[in-house]
């Protein structure tokens, strides 16, 4: 993965995580799985933003916001039990 995918990829979980900017982008390039779920929170947050803007969405908007959460949860799970090797 390139340095701008990199980035780009993990832009939303560092604007939550800031304080474990280096554990992220070292699981980002090392663990698959963080890379997945990664992926899966910067589309959840991009599609918050698209709802948020749209009338009667509030179901959705809902849904996304507990999507969000359980996987701000999975993430910052992962980025405590890391270990460095």
């Amino acid at each position: 993965m390139a340095t701008n995918e990199v980035v780009e990829c993990i832009r939303p979980l560092l604007a939550r995580f800031s304080e474990n900017e280096e554990v992220v982008r070292r699981l980002v390039t090392t663990d698959g799985t963080f890379d997945a779920l990664c992926h899966q929170y910067r589309r959840v947050t991009d599609l918050l933003k698209i709802y948020e803007t749209e009338p009667d969405q509030e179901a959705e908007i809902e849904r996304l916001k507990k999507r969000r959460a359980g996987l701000e949860e999975e993430l910052l799970t992962r980025i405590e039990g890391y270990q460095p090797q």
